[in-house]
C-alpha cells in the first residue's frame, strides 16, 4: 500500500469521526430572544422566565425578560455555551451563541400551545426542522413507555436499537430528511437530538421498569452491563459525541440520567469504597477517607497510618477515577468513553451540592487535579480549566453572591427588604412543597427567639402561587413559626430566582446594616455575630 493511498484512508476515517462543529461553537456567548405575547392581559405575561444550564457544573442558570404593555420583549441572553433552553409556559428554543432567536406566544391558548419560532440563522434552521426530523424518524409517540412489562423489555429494546442504527446509517451517509444544502452544524444536532432521545428513552425505561420503585440508586450494578450492551460498537455516536451536548430536548436530563444509569460508577464507586470514619480520627484521616485526599504536607507518622487503612496500597482520588473509569469500560466492553464520560466526571468535581461549604479550596483543587488526568477532550477541558478559574475566584477572593442586573428584580427585592432598612436580614426562601424547608425553619426557631430582641430579623419569602396564604399560614401557627412572613406573586418569584439566580428552595441570603448581600456560606455566621 502507497503513501498516498494510507493518506487518503487515514482522511477517510477522520472524516467519519470528527465533529463537524468545530470547538469555538461550544464557547460562551450572548444570543437575543425576542418576540411577542399576544393576546396579553394586563396583570400576567409581564416578563419572560428562560431557564438555561452550565452542563459542566450541573447548574441551571435563569434569566427573565422585561414585556413591554404591547406584549412585545426582547433580551439578551450570555450562555456558557449554545444549547436548547425552556422558555416557561412557552416552548423548549435552541439558541446557538451569537444567534436573534424569535418567539410568538398566544396568551389566550394553553401553555405550550399556541407559540411560531422564527428568525435567521442556525438557531431559526434548528427550531424549524427539529418537528419535522423527529416526526420522520418516531412519528408522534414517546419512545419511552411507562409501565412496560419485563418480559415486554427484550423486543422494545430490539426495536429501539434497531430505529438507533437506522439514524446512524442515515447520519453516516449524509441521508437525514433535511433540505438541500443544510449546514454541517444543523445536520450535527439533529442526529445527536436523535440519538440523545433514544438513549433517554432506555434510561427512562431502566428507571421506571427495571429498578424498584423508580428509585434512582435502587438497582443492581450488575444489570447495567447486559441492559447497556448496545453501547459497545456505537461509543462514537452515544458516548464520545460531544454534540450531545447540543441536544434540542433536556440536555441536562440527558447528561445527569448518564452519570446514574451508565456512569454510574464516577458517582456512586465511593459508596463501596468507604473507609469507615471513628470518632477518633483526625481532620487530614477525614479528608483522605470521604474525599479521598491526601494532607498538603508530608508527615511520615500520617503516612505509615493512611497506609495502614488500605492495607499499604493508598487510594487517591486520582486512584479512584481510574478505578471508575475501567469499570465503566469493563462492564459495557468499551474500546473508549469519551465525551459523555468526562463531562460526567466534570460536574461531579464542580456541581455545587458536591462543593459546599464544608469543603475547601485545598479539597476541590485536588479533585479537579485527579479529574484532569482523565479528560483530553478539548472541549471538556477548557470549560473545566474555566470552572476551577470560577471557583477560585469565589471562594479565594471576595466571596460574592451571584446576582442580576435586572431592575425590575432589584425593584421586588428592594420592596421586600425596605421595611426592615438597618436591620441584618437573614432571607430564607421557601415553598410549603419543600420538605426541607419546612424542617430548616423548625430548627430555626430558636435562634430566631433567642435574637428577637436584637436588630437581626428573619424574613421567610415564599411564592404565593405554589404556598397560598390559605396554605401555608395553618402550619406556620401551629408550629410557631415567628419571623417576618412575605408572600410574593409568581412573576415576582421569577424575578428573584432570576436576581439570585436560584431554582430549587430552600435558598438563604442574608442582608447586613447597610444593605449588602451576604454570601450563602457566611450567611449563619454573619447572623450569630
Amino acid at each position: 500500500m502507497n503513501k498516498k493511498t494510507i493518506i487518503t484512508i487515514l482522511l477517510a476515517c477522520f472524516t467519519m469521526t470528527a465533529l463537524a462543529i468545530d470547538e469555538y461553537q461550544f464557547h460562551s456567548g450572548t444570543e437575543v430572544l425576542k418576540g411577542r405575547i399576544l393576546n396579553k392581559p394586563e396583570d400576567k405575561w409581564n416578563i419572560v422566565s428562560v431557564r438555561a444550564y452550565d452542563l459542566f457544573m450541573d447548574k441551571e442558570l435563569i434569566y427573565t425578560i422585561p414585556v413591554a404593555p404591547d406584549g412585545t420583549f426582547e433580551g439578551s441572553i450570555h450562555l456558557p455555551h449554545s444549547q436548547s433552553v425552556l422558555a416557561l409556559g412557552i416552548s423548549d428554543v435552541f439558541l446557538a451563541v451569537g444567534d436573534t432567536v424569535e418567539v410568538t406566544k398566544d396568551a389566550a391558548q394553553d401553555e405550550y400551545e399556541g407559540v411560531t419560532i422564527g428568525g435567521h440563522g442556525t438557531s431559526a434552521d434548528i427550531n424549524r426542522l427539529w418537528p419535522e426530523v423527529r416526526r420522520h424518524y418516531f412519528g408522534g409517540k414517546r419512545l419511552f413507555i411507562n409501565g412496560l412489562a419485563t418480559e415486554d423489555v427484550p423486543k422494545w429494546k430490539s426495536d429501539m436499537v434497531k430505529l438507533m442504527d437506522t439514524v446512524i446509517a442515515d447520519m453516516e451517509a449524509d441521508r437525514l430528511p433535511l433540505p438541500a444544502g443544510t449546514n454541517a452544524y444543523v445536520k450535527e444536532v439533529m442526529g445527536a437530538s436523535l440519538l440523545g432521545e433514544l438513549l433517554m428513552a432506555f434510561m427512562e425505561n431502566f428507571r421506571h421498569n427495571m429498578t424498584e420503585g423508580g428509585n434512582f440508586y435502587n438497582f443492581k450494578i450488575e444489570d447495567l452491563g447486559d441492559y447497556y450492551d448496545f453501547l459497545a460498537g456505537r461509543e462514537r455516536w452515544l458516548l464520545d459525541n460531544p454534540a450531545m451536548l447540543l441536544v434540542t430536548k433536556d440536555p441536562s436530563f440527558l447528561i445527569n440520567y448518564a452519570g446514574v444509569y451508565i456512569m454510574t460508577d464516577i458517582s456512586m464507586m465511593h459508596n463501596r469504597l468507604d473507609l469507615g470514619i471513628r470518632d477518633d480520627d483526625n481532620a487530614d484521616d477525614i479528608t483522605y477517607k470521604t474525599w479521598k485526599v491526601l494532607p498538603r504536607d508530608y508527615n511520615a507518622n500520617q503516612h505509615r497510618r493512611l497506609l495502614a487503612m488500605r492495607q499499604d496500597t493508598l487510594l487517591t482520588m486520582a486512584n479512584y477515577y481510574q478505578m471508575a473509569s475501567s469499570a465503566i469500560t469493563s462492564r459495557y466492553g468499551l474500546k473508549r468513553v469519551g465525551f459523555l464520560q468526562q463531562m460526567v466526571l466534570c460536574q461531579n468535581v464542580f456541581r455545587e451540592d458536591h462543593i459546599d461549604e464544608d469543603s475547601n479550596p485545598d479539597n476541590v483543587a485536588a479533585c479537579f487535579a485527579a479529574a484532569m488526568s482523565l479528560i483530553n477532550n478539548p472541549i471538556v477541558a477548557y470549560h473545566a480549566v474555566d470552572r476551577f478559574r470560577q471557583y477560585v475566584k469565589e471562594h479565594e477572593g471576595k466571596a460574592t453572591v451571584a446576582t442580576s442586573s435586572n431592575p425590575q428584580a432589584d425593584a421586588v427585592f428592594k420592596r421586600i427588604i425596605e421595611p426592615y432598612e438597618g436591620y441584618a436580614l437573614f432571607v430564607d426562601f421557601w415553598d410549603m412543597g419543600c420538605a426541607p424547608c419546612r424542617r430548616n425553619m423548625l430548627d430555626e426557631r430558636e435562634k430566631v427567639e433567642r435574637l428577637k430582641d436584637k436588630p437581626v430579623r428573619f424574613l421567610y419569602v415564599c411564592n404565593e402561587k405554589t404556598s397560598p396564604r390559605d396554605y401555608a399560614e395553618p402550619w406556620l401557627e401551629k408550629n410557631n413559626i415567628k419571623g417576618e412572613h412575605i408572600y410574593v406573586s409568581n412573576e415576582d418569584w421569577l424575578l428573584l430566582n432570576d436576581k439570585f439566580q436560584f431554582n430549587a428552595v430552600p435558598f438563604y441570603i442574608g442582608v447586613d446594616k447597610d444593605g449588602n448581600i451576604v454570601p450563602y456560606d457566611e450567611v449563619n455566621r454573619y447572623v450569630d455575630e
